[in-house]
């Protein structure tokens, strides 16, 4: 099941924002994305390395003004 792979990599659901986070690793998944994708591809963005600063998966890409407002909040 999709959401037991996201809590096996140490990502929490954040209810504030409907998405799952992993701070130490600083991606976020919205509940979209996870659902409309498969486990397979899932394990592939949760393994993938990602540069400095967060990396959000969406269905679609939020605005520069939103990434940056989940930046703040999520640390």
């Amino acid at each position: 099941m999709k959401r037991d792979i996201l809590k096996d990599a140490d990502y929490r659901f954040d209810f504030d924002r409907a998405m799952y986070v992993n701070h130490a690793a600083k991606k976020a998944f919205s509940l979209e994305f996870i659902d409309d994708h498969s486990e397979n591809e899932l394990v592939r963005r949760i393994g993938e390395h990602t540069q400095n600063g967060w990396t959000f998966y969406f269905n679609n890409s939020p605005s520069e003004s939103v990434k940056r407002e989940l930046e703040r909040v999520l640390g």
